[in-house]
């Protein structure tokens, strides 16, 4: 018998039948793992948009795609520990101690390692799990863009970790098997990504379906100055959306898409909405109003009026936060924008214009007495400006004046005059909501600016430390919020007094 090189140290071989289970295994296991961990992240979509802060994490086709490869990666090197554990142990020729001793050695780094994966991936994954379900995080982390290098290594480091024992137990063949089992980790990989288990784009358009703001692309405009409603039991939604297909009036919904209220019905939904909390919650209630930009602001003033016909005052513009990172959608800023008090609605006041329209008041004088039915008497007794705004220009006291100039001049006027003072706004009925928001939150701006100020100045806080305490009445109380815009009786009733040739 002729001796060959290396016959004390045979090579190990393996047979057929268990390589092919072995192979078998491979596939069924990295099947199993990679099902598991798309129903796991599909499960955590679907809880995004029912808890915490209800924002749907929604993957584009291209996200969907890439995370599939990720899970599919990292189910095929789990499927292959797992064929190579029984393939090694159902090969092993016992007699052959150095052999047994490398196997073994192979086992116990393939198990290290795949453990020590599992445990970190189990505890991460479980915690971007709670973080995504109670916080919107797709906003602050975004694992595509910011960790492309960890997605595509991660795996690949999993997968190849038991390969420099696995090394030493192939003595032959070694480039063979490297790129062979390569080779099947990349297939499985590509093939297995292309599965989806669940139609991620159903989920979304289940969940997207029922939000206003998806289904007409609500954009809201964006405001310096932010207000926010911390009590969510004294406050209702209302979302006046463009329509795209009739552009005649807006869409309006209350809370949710299934209630949709037509412009008629405004006063009775009110009531019904003031109806659902207790006699002393009802000066409290707020309508946080979520209105797309591109809305004319004429076909805005009837839902304005429809609220204090039914005794609702309290509302607030619900705005995107201005110089942010974040989009006006953003959770935090939901309850958060340009808080109102609207005027009192007496129907009897109207009852008077509707017979004072029928009379011919032309060359008539007559004395506007004092009433709180109406502020347009009281302009005498304040120092004023008045501001007229349209769609391509603003004009202060008749004269055209660029917004920022506006701001200094408000700012000044505010800080010479305050608290005895008031600014008349006048909005043409053809401007844009968002155009409307942009010089109201002028106004608004310049007052928080005085504020903030005179808490420095007094008490060394900001003006948002305060919250019940005497020093926020002390400050209002210097800076009021006299910004004055005409109810549609007040115009009525303008017109009347010119009509008649009576000064105001």
């Amino acid at each position: 018998m002729i001796l060959t090189k290396g016959f004390l140290r045979p090579q190990p071989e393996i047979k057929r039948y268990i390589l092919i289970i072995g192979l078998l295994l491979w596939t069924q296991t990295a099947y199993i793992f990679y099902a598991f961990f798309q129903l796991y992240r599909e499960g955590l979509r679907f809880l995004t948009g029912q808890l915490g802060d209800r924002v749907l994490l929604v993957l584009t086709p291209t996200e969907n795609y890439i995370y599939n490869l990720f899970y599919a990666a990292i189910a095929s090197s789990l499927g292959f520990s797992i064929a190579m554990r029984f393939t090694l142990q159902n090969f092993i020729n016992r007699a052959n101690r150095r052999t047994l001793s490398l196997a073994r050695r192979t086992l116990n780094s393939e198990g290290f390692w795949t453990w020590s994966f599992l445990l970190w991936f189990g505890k991460l994954g479980s915690m971007l799990g709670i973080w995504y379900i109670i916080f919107a995080m797709q906003y602050d982390l975004d694992l595509i863009k910011e960790f492309p290098l960890m997605l595509a290594l991660l795996p690949v480091v999993l997968f190849y970790s038991s390969w420099p024992s696995l090394y030493k137990l192939i003595r032959l063949n070694k480039a063979k098997w490297f790129f062979g089992i390569t080779f099947v980790f990349v297939s499985m990989t590509f093939v297995f990504a292309f599965k989806n288990f669940i139609d991620y784009k159903k989920l979304n358009d289940n969940i997207l379906s029922n939000s206003p703001q998806h289904v007409y692309d609500l954009r809201k405009p964006y405001s310096q100055s932010q207000q926010r409603i911390y009590q969510q039991s004294i406050m209702f939604d209302v979302y006046v959306v463009k329509d795209t297909i009739s552009t005649e009036e807006p869409v309006i919904f209350f809370d949710w898409i299934e209630n949709s209220v037509r412009l008629a019905e405004i006063q009775n939904a009110v009531k019904e909405e003031l109806e659902k909390v207790s006699v002393y919650e009802q000066y409290q209630l707020t309508a946080n109003l979520h209105i797309d930009e591109r809305i004319p602001i004429r076909q805005i003033i009837p839902i304005l009026s429809g609220f204090r016909k039914a005794g609702l005052r309290k509302i607030q513009f619900s705005t995107g936060r201005k110089y942010s990172r974040y989009p006006a959608d953003y959770p935090l800023f939901r309850n958060s924008g340009i808080q109102k008090v609207l005027p009192l609605y007496f129907e009897r006041f109207s009852t008077f214009l509707d017979s004072a329209e029928q009379i011919d008041l032309t060359g008539k004088r007559f004395k506007l007495s004092e009433s709180l039915m109406y502020r347009n008497g009281i302009l005498k007794c304040y120092n004023r400006i008045e501001i007229n705004v349209n769609q391509e220009f603003v004009t202060l006291n008749n004269q055209s004046i660029e917004l920022l100039d506006l701001e200094q001049i408000v700012y000044s006027f505010i800080g010479k005059y305050s608290p005895d003072y008031v600014i008349v706004l006048n909005s043409d009925d053809d401007i844009t909501y968002g155009r409307y928001i942009e010089i109201l939150d002028i106004l608004w701006t310049q007052v928080d600016r005085l504020r903030n100020e005179m808490s420095l100045e007094l008490y060394n806080q900001p003006f948002d430390y305060w919250y019940w305490e005497h020093e926020r009445d002390t400050i209002k109380g210097q800076y009021p919020r006299n910004i004055l815009e005409w109810t549609t009786e007040e115009q009525r009733l303008n017109e009347l007094i010119i009509k008649a040739g009576n000064k105001h």
